[in-house]
C-alpha cells in the first residue's frame, strides 16, 4: 500500500485543482478537466515513475468504488415528479440517442466502442457515464479520452447556443428546462444552461437530468454481461471464465448504494458527501486514465468523430426539444 501514496499524492493534487477551477467556474466539467490534466502532464512533461503504483490503483480501484457510490444520484422521486408519461419520453430519447450515434459512428467508419462511449455520455450523464461503462467496454485509452473531451466540447456549446435558441422559440420555462435537461449532458452544464434561462427553468432541468441518471444501472449492467459474453467468445478457458462474474461488484454497489438513497432516508448533509466523493474517485481514475494516452495516439482516431459528434449533437437537441413539446413534460 505505500507504494502507491507518492502517485496518490500526485494524483490527489490534480484532482484538487480540477476541482477549484470547477468550483470557480461550474460550467467545465471537472473529470474532463482531471482526464485533461493527466494528458497534459503525460505528453507535454512526463509521468513520473514514482507514480505507477498510485495511478494503477486509481485506475482500478478508485475509479470501480467511485462507479457504485454513483448510485447515490439514481432518485425515484425523480421519476414520480415526471409521471409515467416523462419516464417514456426519457427512456425513448436517451434510446435513441444511444442507437442514433452508434448508427452515425458506423455511417463514419468509427469503432463501434467509441460510438457507444459517445452515445451513452451524449444520452445519459456525459463524463460520468462514460467513466462508468469504460470497464464494460473494449475501448481504449485513447477512445475514452477522446470521448469525454468531445462530450464536454459539446455540452459547453449547449450553454450558449440552447438558451438563444430558446428565445428565437419563445419556449415557456418549464419548456426549456425540460429541453436543457434531456438534450445537455454533463449535470453541471445543465444546470449552467438552465441557470442563463430562469430559476424555474432549473429546477424542471434537474428533474428530467436525474431521470436521465437513472437508466445508468440497467446500461450499465447490460454492457457487464455484453462484456462478459465477449471474453468468453474470445476463446478462454473455463476456470478463467469463471473468474469473471456475472454482475461485477461495483455494479452490485451501484445498485446497493441506489436501494439505500431511495428507501432509507439520508441526511442532506451525508448524501452530497458521499456524491463529491463519488466524483473525486471518478476525477482520480480519470487523471490516471488520461496519464496513459499519447497525443499520437488520439491524432490517429482522426477528424470524423469530432465531425460525427457536432452532427449528433444537434439532432439529439432537436429530437429531445421534440419530444419535450410533444408530451409536455
Amino acid at each position: 500500500m505505500t507504494k502507491t501514496l507518492p502517485g496518490l499524492g500526485l494524483i490527489a493534487v490534480v484532482v484538487a485543482v480540477a476541482f477549484q477551477i470547477h468550483n470557480f467556474q461550474p460550467a467545465i466539467s471537472p473529470l474532463a478537466l482531471c482526464v485533461a490534466f493527466g494528458f497534459i502532464i503525460a505528453n507535454f512533461a512526463s509521468w513520473p515513475a514514482f507514480a505507477a503504483a498510485g495511478t494503477s490503483f486509481s485506475s482500478k480501484k478508485l475509479m470501480r468504488i467511485g462507479v457504485a457510490l454513483l448510485g447515490a444520484q439514481v432518485s425515484v422521486v425523480s421519476l414520480k415528479a415526471i409521471g409515467v408519461k416523462g419516464v417514456i419520453t426519457v427512456i425513448l430519447v436517451v434510446s435513441f440517442t444511444i442507437f442514433g450515434i452508434l448508427g452515425l459512428s458506423k455511417l463514419f467508419k468509427m469503432s463501434g466502442e467509441l460510438g457507444l462511449l459517445i452515445g451513452v455520455g451524449f444520452g445519459v450523464c456525459g463524463a460520468t457515464a462514460v467513466a462508468a461503462i469504460r470497464p464494460q467496454t473494449r475501448a481504449t485509452e485513447e477512445e475514452t479520452s477522446y470521448a469525454i473531451g468531445l462530450i464536454s466540447l459539446c455540452g459547453t456549446l449547449s450553454i450558449f447556443v440552447l438558451p438563444f435558441l430558446g428565445h428565437l422559440m419563445g419556449l415557456s420555462d418549464q419548456t426549456f428546462g425540460a429541453w436543457a435537461g434531456a438534450a445537455v449532458h454533463d449535470v453541471g452544464q445543465v444546470i449552467a444552461t438552465a441557470s442563463v434561462w430562469s430559476d424555474d427553468a432549473v429546477k424542471s432541468a434537474v428533474v428530467i437530468k436525474l431521470s436521465r441518471v437513472c437508466l445508468l444501472a440497467p446500461i450499465v449492467l447490460i454492457l457487464s454481461l455484453r462484456h462478459r459474453k465477449y471474453l468468453k467468445a474470445q476463446g478462454q478457458s473455463a476456470e478463467n471464465s469463471a473468474k469473471v462474474p456475472l454482475i461485477p461488484f461495483f455494479v452490485l454497489g451501484f445498485i446497493a448504494v441506489a436501494i439505500i438513497q431511495n428507501v432509507f432516508e439520508i441526511p442532506t448533509r451525508v448524501h452530497d458527501d458521499v456524491v463529491l466523493t463519488s466524483k473525486l474517485l471518478l476525477g482520480a481514475g480519470l487523471v490516471a486514465l488520461g496519464s496513459g494516452v499519447r497525443w499520437k495516439a488520439i491524432r490517429a482516431i482522426g477528424a470524423r468523430p469530432m465531425v460525427m459528434g457536432l452532427i449528433a449533437w444537434v439532432i439529439v437537441a432537436g429530437v429531445a426539444l421534440l419530444a419535450v413539446r410533444i408530451t409536455g413534460i
